[in-house]
């Protein structure tokens, strides 16, 4: 048992060697306190008894509890992952960081002598964030922006397409009417190359074997794309003209004793979809305006 010299100047125990470590690291016995050890009548410093953990330095401090640093590893991961979802890796990255990040600042303000690193895991958190707002941004928002832009485009780009096919169409029915006395098809009897006898106007005003028509100015046409319009999903076109049927036919033909290729004013093609018009003399409207 040890007994102690006050700040009073009294003595004081005897205490066990447990009470006496105690009171050194709460600071009520530092290393010049004079203790009277077990089984001994001499008075020496504190920092003299080997079993109280000072050093052998007369004005030693109080041993103090080994100190552990708070942990912070899973606030380090969340840094790392926000900054490699912005470098590169976007979602992959970013919702990992988001994780981590939130678990290390709720283990930090909770324990906050066992885990550290508040900061780093908040900015892990922003960066992970950031990265999920332009991720939303370039697969939601952009699409979202541009595709009515781009659908207008590709309707005007279709649409040119479409004249320009319904003009090729034009030209092949003048340069067939050209080796046949400056007669269309339709009204060249098929004992002469024609389809006059193939002619079957219906009820609004379009021949119903179009597809006849079509068939024998292969040669002027050249080929059977001509006769689909790009905006027409429904159709495809044939592979060659002898199996060329209405599914491989976009445009509507009007035939007839009047459509000549001297009567401009008369229509020959119309285009369903784009509602273009082309003339007997290889004109075309478009809108408003009548192209050539």
């Amino acid at each position: 048992m040890y007994k102690t010299i006050g700040p009073d100047g009294k003595e004081h125990g005897p205490y066990n060697l447990q009470e006496m470590r105690q009171w050194i690291r709460e600071g009520r016995i530092d290393g010049q306190t004079l203790v009277q050890g077990p089984d001994s009548s001499e008075w020496r410093p504190a920092s003299t008894f080997p079993e109280f953990g000072f050093s052998a330095t007369p004005d030693s401090s109080p041993p103090s509890e080994p100190h552990t640093p708070p942990q912070s590893g899973l606030a380090i991961t969340s840094l790392v992952l926000g900054i490699l979802s912005l470098a590169c890796l976007g979602l992959l990255a970013g919702i990992p960081a988001i994780i981590c990040g939130h678990k290390a600042r709720g283990r930090a303000r909770r324990a906050p002598a066992q885990y550290g690193g508040a900061g780093l895991a908040l900015a892990g958190l922003i960066m992970g964030y950031v990265s999920l707002a332009v991720t939303l941004v370039v697969l939601v928002v952009l699409p979202a922006t541009l595709l009515p832009p781009l659908a207008k485009a590709k309707e005007r780009a279709q649409g040119i397409t479409c004249i320009s096919k319904m003009k090729q169409i034009g030209l092949s029915f003048r340069l067939w009417a050209g080796d046949h006395d400056d007669h269309f098809p339709f009204n060249v009897s098929t004992n002469c190359g024609g389809t006059m006898e193939l002619c079957q106007p219906g009820s609004d005003g379009f021949d119903r074997n179009a597809i006849y028509h079509f068939r024998v100015m292969s040669n002027e046409l050249n080929t059977t794309k001509v006769l689909v319009c790009p905006a027409d999903k429904g159709k495809q076109p044939a592979q060659g003209f002898e199996v060329l049927e209405a599914a491989n036919l976009s445009y509507k033909l009007r035939t007839g004793k009047d459509l000549t290729a001297t009567n401009s004013a008369e229509i020959l093609v119309v285009c369903p979809i784009h509602n273009n018009i082309l003339y007997c003399d290889g004109s075309v409207v478009a809108g408003q305006k009548r192209q050539r």
